[in-house]
C-alpha cells in the first residue's frame, strides 16, 4: 500500500520560515535582537508543530526543516548580541573607544566636569531667576534647602 502525500504542516512551515527569515537580520543587528529573539523562537515553535503534522499526514518536510534551521539561527545571532550586550556592553564599548585612540573614562571626567560648571554657573546667577517669576525663585529655594545648603 502506497502512502499518500498531503500538505499537512505547510502553512505552519512557511509562518515559521517567514518569521525564521525575518529573526536573522533582527538578530544580526544589535538594537533590535529582542525581536529577533521573539521571531526566532515563535519560528521554532512553528516549525516543530508543523513538521509533527508533516510526519502523522506524510507532508513534505523539506520547506519545514528549513523554517527551522532559518529560525535557530536567527535566534543564535540574536542570542549573541543579547549577551553581549547585557553582560559585557559598557565593557565592549569601552574597548572600541579605547581602539581609536580615547580614554573613556578621562572623557567621561571632563564631560562630567564641563558639565558641573555649566550647572554650577546656573545657578549662581539668582539675579536671573528673580526677575523670571517669583514661583521660579520658590522652586529654587525649595531645591536648595532639599540639597541642604544655606539660602
Amino acid at each position: 500500500m502506497e502512502e499518500q502525500r498531503s500538505n499537512a504542516g505547510q502553512g505552519l512551515g512557511i509562518a515559521g520560515l517567514v518569521l525564521g527569515i525575518l529573526a536573522i537580520p533582527l538578530g544580526i543587528v544589535p538594537c533590535t535582537f529582542y525581536l529577533g529573539i521573539l521571531f526566532g523562537i515563535v519560528g521554532i515553535v512553528l516549525g516543530v508543530v508543523a513538521l509533527t503534522q508533516a510526519n502523522r499526514g506524510y507532508g513534505p518536510k523539506g520547506l519545514i526543516i528549513s523554517a527551522i534551521v532559518c529560525s535557530v539561527v536567527g535566534l543564535t545571532l540574536a542570542s549573541v548580541w543579547g549577551f553581549v550586550l547585557s553582560k559585557n556592553g559598557a565593557q565592549f564599548v569601552k574597548e572600541i573607544i579605547r581602539e581609536q585612540g580615547i580614554d573613556p573614562d578621562e572623557r567621561f571626567d571632563e564631560i562630567s566636569r564641563d558639565a558641573k560648571e555649566i550647572f554650577h554657573d546656573l545657578g549662581d546667577d539668582t539675579t536671573e531667576i528673580d526677575k523670571q517669576s517669583p514661583n521660579m525663585k520658590h522652586m529654587t529655594d525649595s531645591l536648595k534647602s532639599l540639597e541642604g545648603e544655606d539660602q
